[in-house]
């Protein structure tokens, strides 16, 4: 009895386990990198046409073209970079604020040049018996003012500390304590003493004597 030999017939184009090998779903890397681009070469030689091989000339200098791109994105990258960290750093913009007052928020407060204690604050509500100390380290009031029947609203303050002499005197950092209302925003102007660098992509810092302020938290300069 002789059995007839039986023919399979691919019906797809796809090598054989290559469909196995990769999902459907799979989707390809579209970036091409140097060490992507050597293997693809590496590999192109090896399976060249003894008999039609590769011309060398041709393969240089696709080499050298492809090390030229990439060495201008990795270039472009980095002037990216060098924009960004300027930009937040803003250490000339922040250089013309030395010499200057800027409101912050917070309630401490120190003495401007003319031996003045500012800021302000935000009255929720009326107030019939409103008023304001100004206490020390050791919780001491050094200057107070009552200020009364206030309607609610914005409410500034500026505390003159000269002496009998009309000299300014500085009386070091004092708190702002506000007493007999509901208020918010509380803010003292604090004079720019220097400015400093950050490290990276962090902004310049204002320096104060509260403390450090990044140029972002002043609300105003004056």
């Amino acid at each position: 009895m002789e059995i007839a030999p039986q023919v399979f017939e691919n019906t797809n184009n796809n090598i054989a386990g290559l469909a196995a090998a990769q999902p459907a779903d799979a989707i390809g890397n579209n970036n091409l990198g140097q060490d992507s681009f050597l293997r693809l070469m590496t590999t192109q030689l090896k399976f060249q046409d003894p008999f039609d091989p590769l011309d060398n000339q041709a393969m240089v200098a696709q080499l050298a073209q492809f090390s030229s791109v990439a060495g201008i994105s990795e270039m472009n990258q980095s002037l990216t970079d060098i924009a960004a960290m300027l930009g937040n750093n803003r250490l000339s913009d922040a250089k013309e604020w030395i010499g200057h007052n800027v409101l912050v928020p917070g309630n401490f407060s120190v003495a401007n040049k003319d031996g003045e204690y500012t800021g302000e604050f935000e009255l929720n509500q009326s107030s019939e018996n409103l008023s304001i100390d100004l206490l020390n380290e050791a919780g001491e009031i050094v200057m107070f003012a009552e200020l009364g029947s206030q309607e609610a609203g914005p409410i500034q303050f500026n505390f003159d500390s000269k002496n009998a002499n009309g000299e300014p005197q500085d009386l070091g950092r004092l708190r702002v304590r506000v007493n007999g209302g509901n208020v918010s925003n509380l803010a003292t102007w604090v004079p720019v003493a220097s400015v400093q660098a950050s490290q990276g992509n962090d902004p310049t810092i204002l320096v104060t004597p509260i403390g450090n302020v990044l140029p972002s938290e002043a609300l105003r300069i004056g």
